[in-house]
């Protein structure tokens, strides 16, 4: 459970961050569909890469959920065929992560998510528990966080650099939805937009002046 404590400690912290140079809204559905996929547990470089190789070589061709849903029609839905699926949307071989947009792309079909005006209707009157726990396997509450974030939900994303500020600040340790509390709301007490304490949180782990998060 979140203490007044805590927000005062994390708050005290985060008073000392600098403004962030950068934040992150998407407009693009396909691109959103991507990066939720592909933005958790893998370096940052690597996310930056496969999504610039799918705009230098895929862009023009997989523009909407029908033509991303004709590519899946070309590869099998087994290792192989999602390997090849992998090399042809990002140039890697992260079958795992082109499975998981297979089944992304299909739960958002099926509960009528088709665009990005439907995605960020779906962003702001969702929730985890009802709407996305469980619906693609390996998508945890991290991922959700910055997928309706990105669609402009004033929240935070419980990634491993907001937990470990949030953390080293209280002292404990603290589950996902902790982190997304006591960060929002040491957020408001600082007149700040929860999504703005996240990207200082960000760029502070990053040192400055490094790549934008995918």
């Amino acid at each position: 459970m979140v203490t007044e404590d805590d927000i005062q400690r994390l708050a005290a912290a985060a008073r000392e961050l600098p403004p962030a140079e950068s934040a992150s809204i998407e407009d693009d559905f396909v691109l959103n569909l991507q990066e939720t996929v592909l933005d958790y547990m893998l370096r940052t470089a690597t996310v930056v890469k496969a999504l610039e190789y799918y705009k230098e070589h895929r862009w023009d061709s997989i523009r909407d959920l029908d033509d991303l849903e004709a590519v899946f029609r070309s590869y099998p839905n087994d290792k192989g065929g999602n390997i090849e699926l992998a090399l042809h949307l990002w140039g890697y071989r992260l079958w795992t992560r082109a499975a998981q947009l297979r089944d992304l792309a299909w739960h958002f079909r099926a509960v009528g998510v088709v665009d990005k005006d439907t995605l960020k209707r779906w962003a702001e009157n969702s929730t985890f528990e009802e709407h996305f726990e469980g619906k693609v396997k390996g998508l945890g509450p991290a991922v959700y966080q910055a997928l309706v974030m990105r669609q402009g939900v004033d929240t935070v994303k419980p990634d491993v650099h907001v937990r470990r500020f949030a953390e080293a600040a209280v002292g404990r340790g603290l589950n996902d939805w902790e982190v997304v509390e006591v960060t929002t709301e040491a957020a408001r007490r600082l007149g700040l937009a929860a999504r703005e304490l996240d990207w200082r949180i960000w760029e502070a782990s990053q040192g400055g002046n490094q790549p934008a998060r995918a």
